[in-house]
């Protein structure tokens, strides 16, 4: 009995070992991890973890409890290396693993800045524990940070260190924050934040080159010759599918991933790829894309598992994203089309307002700053393809779900 065997232990791959089990999967379940760490949250890395407000021990997604009562095989510290989809085995670091059923969950990895001196000392990424052990013992060391990259990691990680009292520069070579995930407003609003806690933003920016003296990073050098001072840089320019081990095997990629159907199978029989490392249409954009955030890991974990288990297929999900700087907190639900309607929910002065965008009528995305009840009933209204009264969506005394003009919540007027 071979069963399933699952490579990648973090959340989606942990998450698909669960739901296994929870869908009544009865055979063998293998989980394949390459770190030799215990399956860990991930989000906390650019905040809790690095201010000491949680150890690593309180990051933990599952303990061997769990594998252990579940009849779970987790092998820790194993590197998946060839997948051969018709033989149905997976070449390992540990050997040669068969499968009935193979789910993919390899992730994806920080991209690389690409110039002279981006391997110096005291140039870091963010991605796994070991980076942020890394980037936690430089912040705490004092000195100048810079951030390249103006997304949500470097943002998160600004407002760490500068709430730890360090002087961060941030470089972004677009002209504002957030460019390929944020409207303006929010991009603008965030900055604002940033600014009045001392972090200067820097845009449209070039990098020429990281100096360092002795192997060790000392400071950057823009186009044009500027040099800022640098003790440590941060890399946070976005991230590459691992999607590799598939390519190699022949299967499709599609948008820089795993290309996959709506219960996340690939196009070989018994293969499935979830998380970041796969791309597939989502239903309320009908367009292909790859996410990396963890309801886009469970919710496919999720549909996986049930796939296999021979169980209905869960209903299709909002995408939603989170970011915690300072005291704001930023919820984002649905992907935002370009040249959707913008409508402004409150006022951006009083730290708690949303920014609702309509296509057409039909809500397509909800950005909101310290509003949960809008980001709540945003998923609700874009799940239900509802369409919004735009004159209601204004007014921030009126609940968002009470702003709808016609959907399967409150059909229209005859």
């Amino acid at each position: 009995m071979t069963g399933v065997v699952i490579i990648g232990a973090s959340h989606a791959g942990v998450q698909a070992a669960a739901s296994l089990r929870q869908a009544g999967w009865q055979d063998k379940i293998t989980l394949i991890g390459e770190e030799t760490e215990q399956p860990y949250h991930r989000p906390p890395l650019s905040k809790a973890f690095l201010t000491g407000e949680k150890s690593a021990e309180q990051l933990s997604l599952r303990g061997e409890a769990f594998f252990r009562d579940q009849e779970i095989i987790w092998l820790s510290g194993v590197r998946a290396e060839r997948l051969d989809p018709r033989a149905r085995k997976v070449t390992t670091s540990a050997g040669v693993v068969g499968y009935d059923r193979l789910i993919l969950a390899t992730g994806s990895r920080a991209r690389v800045l690409a110039v002279p001196g981006a391997e110096l000392e005291g140039v870091l990424s963010l991605r796994d524990i070991a980076d942020a052990r890394r980037l936690k013992s430089a912040i705490g060391a004092g000195g100048e940070i810079v951030i390249v990259g103006g997304g949500y990691i470097g943002l998160e990680v600004a407002a760490t260190a500068a709430k730890a009292g360090r002087k961060v520069t941030v470089l972004e070579s677009q002209a504002e924050l957030l460019t390929r995930s944020a409207p303006s407003e929010i991009a603008n609003s965030l900055a604002q934040y940033h600014r009045q806690h001392g972090v200067e933003l820097r845009f449209g920016v070039t990098i020429e080159a990281i100096e360092g003296d002795a192997g060790t990073v000392r400071g950057v050098r823009l186009a044009g010759g500027e040099r800022l001072p640098a003790d440590l840089v941060l890399v946070g320019i976005g991230g590459i599918a691992n999607a590799e081990l598939a390519m190699e095997a022949g299967l499709e990629l599609s948008a820089g991933g795993i290309f996959v159907d709506g219960q996340t199978q690939g196009n070989a029989d018994g293969l499935y790829a979830i998380g970041d490392c796969a791309t597939y249409r989502n239903p309320f954009t009908d367009s292909v894309m790859r996410l990396e955030s963890v309801q886009n890991a469970v919710d496919q974990a999720r549909a996986a598992a049930a796939h296999i288990a021979s169980q209905p297929a869960p209903p299709d999900t909002v995408p939603w994203f989170w970011s915690d700087q300072y005291d704001v907190k930023l919820q984002i639900a649905g992907i935002a089309p370009s040249g959707c309607r913008m409508i402004l929910r409150g006022a951006p002065d009083n730290n708690a307002w949303s920014l609702v965008c309509l296509d057409g009528e039909r809500l397509a995305a909800c950005f909101s700053i310290n509003r949960p009840a809008d980001h709540m009933a945003a998923r609700r209204l874009i799940a239900a393809r509802a369409l919004i009264d735009p004159h209601a969506a204004t007014d921030p005394d009126i609940p968002l779900l009470k702003a709808v003009a016609a959907s399967p919540l409150r059909p229209a007027a005859e």
